[in-house]
């Protein structure tokens, strides 16, 4: 981290994100760290434009941010989670407990980013996918985050990444069965929207998107769960804009849910 704690790649940091990639275990989510919405901003470096949403500090309308980066990082030093090293020019650098440096580093350094945003009755929450592949092997760190601004890090194998989106997408359970999936024209859907208790009747709607590194292509869609079940919304058309000119929209089991997170990454 610089003199304004942003976090560098330094070896240090490359072993501490493969470290924390190391604890994934076959079918076990394990959990790594908590910190909330200032911790991560001042960690992460106030100047650096953040890669997902801080709610908490969001909602301090006002607030000063780097005052609150400033006071969490206080915090940090009182619990020992980051300590400061004096350096050969006398300044003064801060260095973080490798359990935290790792997740900061693999944030920025995946093959592959899935995030979802879900808004319910309980407000906006958020799921992050950060997916790494190295020998072979593809692990994921994810990072949960709750509209009262915690980031809840965690770390498992790539074939658990299904069962972790469809829980998200579905936290009341309702999905049950796949349907072939109905076509609409941009004009179509729009007047049939209000006509749609699938769409207007669901108690979590999810935006989800996937982006690989190195390609310009945005993949995403969205997830209508509710009392009639889980229905996937996309854009199957689009036009010179990107606008979407069809529709496409079909109820998902269980398997299906599973599956859409593999679906948003692009070729």
């Amino acid at each position: 981290m610089s003199e304004q704690n942003a976090m560098t790649f330094s070896e240090d940091d490359v072993q501490a994100a493969r470290a924390t990639l190391a604890q994934a275990r076959d079918g076990e989510v394990v959990g790594v760290v908590i910190l909330t919405d200032e911790e991560v901003a001042i960690l992460d470096g106030l100047e650096n434009e953040q890669l997902v949403p801080t709610p908490w500090m969001d909602a301090q309308t006002g607030g000063d941010r780097s005052l609150m980066g400033r006071v969490a990082l206080r915090s940090m030093l009182s619990r020992e989670l980051v300590q400061p090293v004096d350096t050969d020019d006398g300044s003064v650098k801060i260095t973080a407990h490798p359990g935290i440096t790792g997740p900061l580093v693999l944030r920025r350094s995946a093959q592959e980013i899935l995030s979802v945003e879900r808004t319910s009755s309980n407000g906006k929450d958020w799921l992050f996918a950060y997916v790494h592949i190295e020998g072979g092997r593809s692990t994921v760190l994810e990072e949960e985050i709750s509209g009262s601004g915690h980031h809840v890090f965690s770390v498992y194998p790539a074939a658990l990444l299904g069962e972790r989106f469809e829980k998200f997408f579905d936290p009341t359970g309702t999905a049950a069965m796949s349907s072939s999936p109905k076509s609409y024209s941009a004009e179509a859907f729009e007047s049939a929207v209000p006509r749609l208790p699938q769409l207007n009747e669901a108690v979590a709607v999810s935006i989800v998107s996937g982006v690989r590194r190195g390609s310009d292509t945005l993949l995403n869609a969205s997830v209508y769960a509710g009392p009639h079940g889980v229905h996937v919304l996309r854009g199957s058309e689009h036009d010179g804009d990107g606008t979407p000119v069809t529709y496409t929209l079909q109820e998902v089991g269980p398997r299906g849910l599973r599956a859409l997170p593999t679906e948003m990454i692009p070729a």
